[in-house]
């Protein structure tokens, strides 16, 4: 089987340090989506992956071995879904952190997420920590090179937005959130096959 004709392999990164964090809850439904739109895809839940502080002077091999699994699982992603809650107005610490460490996808002729799409999701208990951190997440994005779907979704009110076993109570946010795996993989399908096309 050739690269082209290989599924669509999605990476969703999120969830905070918090048991019963939301904005993983919304991560999996539209990872779920993606999954069911024929992608191969993987979570990494930041609460399990324990990445530490980037340390900017150290190579990767300076890092422990879950450090080195991380990389290697986002190197071969073809497509993203980035969650993080809102804190303080803006991206969750642990989320920005995950997201400093795509420096070491900085070499070669396509770093960073060079012709990638990227989903972006917040959640938040007020009324604009989860528009800003998306906004927050899109400058980063585009600092990475990647394409950032013009669908995303903040969470307003998040700890009422989901029942106890983390599914969505609101069927328009449940909506979106499947819209949002599902446009990820078109775009990620579309890309793969002619690199050069363009999205506007």
């Amino acid at each position: 089987m050739t690269s082209a004709n290989m599924p669509i392999r999605v990476v969703a990164i999120g969830g905070t340090l918090r048991e019963n964090s939301t904005s993983l809850w919304a991560l999996q439904h539209a990872l779920a989506a993606a999954r069911d739109a024929g992608a191969s895809t993987q979570l990494l839940d930041l609460r399990r992956a324990q990445l530490p502080i980037l340390q900017p002077d150290w190579e990767l091999v300076d890092y422990d071995e879950n450090v080195r699994d991380f990389i290697n699982v986002i190197r071969h992603a073809d497509a993203f879904l980035f969650s993080t809650a809102g804190y303080h107005g803006t991206l969750a610490g642990v989320t920005k952190n995950a997201l400093d460490y795509f420096e070491y996808l900085s070499e070669g002729p396509n770093p960073y997420l060079h012709n990638k799409p990227v989903g972006l999701i917040a959640t938040a208990s007020g009324d604009q920590a989860a528009t800003n951190s998306i906004r927050a997440m899109v400058d980063v994005v585009h600092s990475l090179r990647g394409y950032v779907l013009p669908l995303s979704v903040p969470i307003h009110a998040a700890e009422k937005a989901f029942d106890s076993t983390g599914h969505p109570t609101n069927e328009r946010i449940a909506n979106r959130l499947t819209q949002q795996g599902r446009m990820l993989v078109e775009t990620a399908a579309r890309l793969k096959s002619n690199p050069t096309v363009s999205l506007a």
